[in-house]
């Protein structure tokens, strides 16, 4: 049986380039994708349309339904979805997630600071007592007053 000729050909992203040695009895083919990626393809996957790319087509799609998934879930560039419901990190040593312990620099007392950091920008509210003043009145009042809140449909 004669193998086809692909040089020249294009499937979907990519353009064959030349014949590549057989594997297992299957012709293959050198291709160069759009983006630039040089891959060996089988023959039977570009004429039956399995493989349309390098791979960077996956990836973009892949990008694209996060962003649409996520991108309902934004106000003002911001997820906010990512703010509400957080567990502490396994290596919290408060037990609440957005609060740092630390000493005064006179007195090397003990006190808690609430922190969060939205759309890159950190914001720190300090000076309580207990971890979870900290956490309750500290960082709530951060989150209030720096995330931003989705417009209401009334």
């Amino acid at each position: 049986m004669k193998d086809l000729d692909l040089i020249g050909k294009e499937f979907g992203r990519l353009k064959v380039i030349e014949r590549s040695p057989s594997k297992n009895g299957r012709s293959q083919w050198l291709c160069q994708c759009s983006c630039g990626n040089v891959i060996v393809v089988p023959a039977s996957y570009l004429t039956t349309d399995d493989t349309q790319s390098c791979g960077c087509l996956k990836k973009e799609q892949e990008q694209i339904n996060l962003r649409e998934k996520y991108d309902s879930k934004r106000v003002d560039d911001v997820a906010v979805q990512l703010f509400k419901g957080q567990e502490p990190r396994s290596d919290s040593t408060t037990g609440y997630r957005g609060v740092l312990r630390y000493y005064t620099r006179v007195s090397k007392e003990e006190r808690f600071k609430a922190w969060i950091t939205v759309a890159g920008k950190k914001y720190y509210k300090a000076g309580f007592l207990t971890a979870e003043d900290a956490y309750m009145i500290g960082r709530k009042d951060l989150e209030e007053k720096y995330i931003p809140k989705k417009p209401s449909l009334d």
